[in-house]
């Protein structure tokens, strides 16, 4: 315990001064109530440090909000529509050896979703880019804005949903994001360049573990957490994460280990491992950061999807 504690005081010894935080960020360093926030900000990384020392956090672009502009700004997933429908899921296997042991898929690049809550479209954009790049061998680049303007089941930039997204896009041309690049606001809905992929709907995964690990095994996959006060400051390691029954954010699985499950995140590569998270495996209560308690989907089709 020791031990940790002068982890956690070494952290927060090399925590950079408002001033240089401002600097590094691009933010006005004259700001008080900025300040008032980053102060804020560093009590609650220090609380954060103490909850999980088996993981590293830091500062990061977000540091200078309060959790309620965080929140409003970043996390805006409410309820899942399908999360009491009677729609067919795909079960993993009972068994879990009958799974490989370790999956890492070479995704796409991280992306940044900036001042927008358009995570949902980032999910459902990186699910069909590494679909098509297993399926062609080809990588990419889809166009996140096309769904905030054109997707009317959704609410663009204050939420929406990853399989709602791919629902959307089955049956129409897809754009590339250099004919309809992303603003980070919503839009008016236009026209791009075909990309060339096709989709047709998603399939719906079941609330587990085992169906999660299953689906890996083909693919990376659109999945739902509940982004807390850690997930927001993480840096770098493992997190043994809370098994919380919520959701607020969407992201994609790329893979597991036989103690984490890797998660790609769209907030830019400064944020976490280059834009990643490992997460501690548990099948506990809703999963890790709720991973199992809303709908998990991936994208099937003719040019972006490896059937599972």
């Amino acid at each position: 315990m020791m031990f940790q504690l002068s982890l956690v005081a070494a952290a927060a010894a090399a925590d950079p001064s408002f001033q240089e935080w401002a600097k590094e960020y691009g933010f006005n360093g004259d700001d008080s109530a900025l300040e008032q926030n980053y102060a804020a900000n560093l009590e609650e990384l220090a609380k954060v440090r103490e909850a999980h020392p088996e993981a590293e956090f830091a500062v990061n672009q977000f540091s200078g909000m309060t959790w309620e502009e965080f929140e409003e700004q970043m996390l805006t997933l409410k309820e899942d529509p399908l999360a009491k429908s009677a729609l067919p899921l795909l079960e993993g296997p009972e068994d879990l050896s009958e799974l490989v042991g370790a999956v890492d898929w070479d995704v796409t690049p991280v992306k940044d979703q900036g001042a927008c809550g358009s995570c949902w479209s980032f999910s459902a954009i990186g699910a069909i880019e590494h679909a098509h790049k297993l399926a062609t061998g080809k990588t990419v680049n889809l166009a996140e804005q096309q769904l905030i303007d054109c997707d009317k089941s959704s609410n663009g930039c204050s939420g929406g949903w990853p399989y709602g997204a791919m629902d959307y896009l089955s049956g129409r041309t897809i754009y590339t994001t250099a004919s309809y690049p992303y603003q980070a606001r919503d839009g008016s809905c236009k026209t791009g360049s075909d990309s060339g992929v096709s989709l047709n709907g998603y399939k719906a995964l079941a609330q587990t573990e085992s169906a999660l690990l299953s689906a890996l095994n083909g693919q990376a996959v659109s999945v739902i957490v509940y982004a807390d006060s850690a997930f927001q400051r993480y840096s770098s390691g493992v997190i043994n994460a809370p098994t919380t029954c919520n959701l607020n954010h969407a992201v994609l699985a790329t893979g597991y280990t036989s103690n984490y499950i890797k998660i790609k995140n769209s907030w830019g590569t400064s944020w976490g491992e280059s834009g990643y998270i490992r997460v501690g495996r548990t099948t506990s209560g809703c999963g890790p950061f709720g991973l199992y308690y809303s709908t998990n989907s991936i994208p099937k089709g003719t040019t972006a999807a490896v059937e599972v």
